[in-house]
């Protein structure tokens, strides 16, 4: 079986976040199709943990969702590398600094059928209060609260918790604290 290839491609919407392409493919079994995917900058996912050994959660109200759903700090990356991306999406969208970092070997895409997105995880240990700065347009945090370990299992089985994004971080996350055993 060989790869996938392109014949041709074209941006059918474009924004500041995101690029829609369509392309003209040949499959790796040979056939001829036409392939959506979105082109989307790398993010960052913060699994922040306070002094009892709880993750920070944040409360966002969603354009997609219609409602407010649980998520880990994080964000596009804007060019930065994980760790200074990390570090600007705890302080705006929690409120926190932290003192310690550890950067998850390898990262993950988010959507891989369909966006080129890639996604980094850092814990974060000893966190501080600081002065939160205003909270850009598209993210409405309404609510930060930390939760033991296995509270958030029980909130990811029942469903409370089930932003994709922060199930995966935490999944990777608690593997490499021994939390998913």
């Amino acid at each position: 079986m060989s790869n996938w290839q392109r014949l041709e491609t074209k941006i059918v919407y474009q924004n500041p976040f995101l690029t829609v392409h369509e392309d003209n493919v040949v499959t790796p079994h040979g056939k001829p199709t036409r392939y959506g995917w979105i082109e989307t900058p790398p993010a960052v996912n913060v699994v922040a943990i306070d002094e009892h050994g709880r993750v920070v959660l944040v409360k966002q109200l969603r354009y997609t969702t219609g409602q407010p759903q649980w998520e880990l700090p994080g964000g596009n990356m804007d060019g930065e590398d994980p760790l200074a991306a990390g570090r600007r999406e705890l302080e705006a969208q929690a409120g926190l600094h932290a003192e310690k970092w550890v950067s998850l070997t390898g990262d993950y895409f988010v959507w891989s059928g369909v966006a080129t997105q890639r996604n980094n995880v850092l814990i974060a240990h000893d966190l501080h209060k600081v002065k939160t700065p205003a909270v850009e347009t598209d993210e409405l945090v309404n609510e930060v609260q930390a939760f033991p370990w296995a509270e958030l299992k029980k909130m990811m089985k029942n469903g409370e918790l089930n932003d994709g994004q922060a199930i995966s971080a935490l999944v990777l996350a608690g593997l490499h604290l021994e939390h998913f055993k």
